[in-house]
């Protein structure tokens, strides 16, 4: 048997310590929102739709958007294309193929809109905490709060934007039918798409719900939906889709404990058009792509 000398033996164990660590380090930091999207859709040379990519600042200036325009290459209906706003855009655009545009282009091709943020990545989760997650009335005049280690509080601020900004930038560039516009969320998205709906319903007529992130900051939503007038919003169709394999979070309250299902069949036994889905053999990062194709062809109906 051959021995090798301490020092020796010490140098290789030394290595072996640092590629170990490496490793490790590099399975840590691959997180799926640090992902690059890298090409997608936009970028494919297709016949059915064209894109363009407009870049937009938020009111403080703090965050800045990235807007994907997809126009189906057809001239509009008399009243106008129907509008799918789909957040986390950039996720989104690497979520959808050929296949799903020759779906909605063989019923009433939408408008894609895209909203974003501009990043390489596939989320900018600073910039979505705070736009997607409900104001905390509780905290102070500024109606933010801090969870899990970022600034959240924004919806408000970001629903009027997307009406008064980016809505009027899409319609100043396509004729779009008003009374068919459809807003898809999954995660953080997910909760500000029902915030939306319990908030101001009148500005879309199909809501499109993937996982929604009902536990953010004990469950708030959930108050907000029992305090919700659910006769506004009896002509509209909302899908709420969820996964199987569901992460631990920390609630403390009766209101947090509700499930996304408990919240569907309380909207449903209000007489809300409420259609449920549960994807048990996804998680979470999956039902991005398992809710948006789902979203795409509700817009097209």
């Amino acid at each position: 048997m051959t021995f090798l000398p301490r020092f020796l033996l010490n140098a290789v164990t030394l290595c072996l310590t640092l590629t170990l660590a490496a490793h490790t380090h590099a399975q840590q930091s691959t997180r799926p929102w640090d992902e690059p999207v890298g090409p997608t859709i936009v970028d494919q040379q297709q016949s059915l739709y064209r894109f363009e990519t407009l870049f937009m600042n938020s009111q403080d200036g703090q965050r800045r958007y990235k807007i994907q325009i997809g126009t189906p290459n057809r001239p509009a209906p008399a009243r106008g294309h129907p509008v799918i706003y789909m957040l986390d855009g950039n996720a989104a655009m690497a979520s959808i193929e050929v296949d799903d545009l020759k779906a909605i282009s063989a019923l009433s091709a939408p408008v894609l809109v895209a909203i974003g943020y501009d990043t390489d990545a596939r989320y900018d989760v600073l910039a979505r905490s705070f736009d997607y997650t409900p104001p905390v009335t509780d905290n102070g005049p500024n109606k933010t709060v801090e969870v899990r280690g970022r600034l959240g509080g924004g919806a408000d601020v970001f629903l009027d934007y997307i009406e008064t900004q980016i809505k009027p930038m899409v319609e100043n560039r396509e004729l779009i039918d008003r009374s068919r516009q459809t807003l898809w969320g999954h995660s953080y998205g997910g909760l500000f798409t029902l915030y939306t709906l319990f908030n101001r319903p009148d500005r879309y007529h199909r809501y499109v719900a993937g996982d929604p992130s009902l536990w953010w900051h004990d469950g708030i939503l959930v108050k907000t939906a029992l305090a919700f007038d659910t006769s506004l919003a009896k002509d509209k169709h909302i899908a709420i889709l969820v996964g199987g394999q569901r992460r631990n979070t920390s609630m403390s309250n009766a209101a947090a404990h509700w499930s996304t299902q408990d919240l569907a069949t309380y909207l449903r036994d209000a007489g809300l058009n409420v259609s449920y889905e549960n994807f048990s053999e996804l998680n979470h990062g999956q039902m991005l792509a398992a809710s948006l194709k789902p979203a795409l062809r509700m817009a097209a109906q």
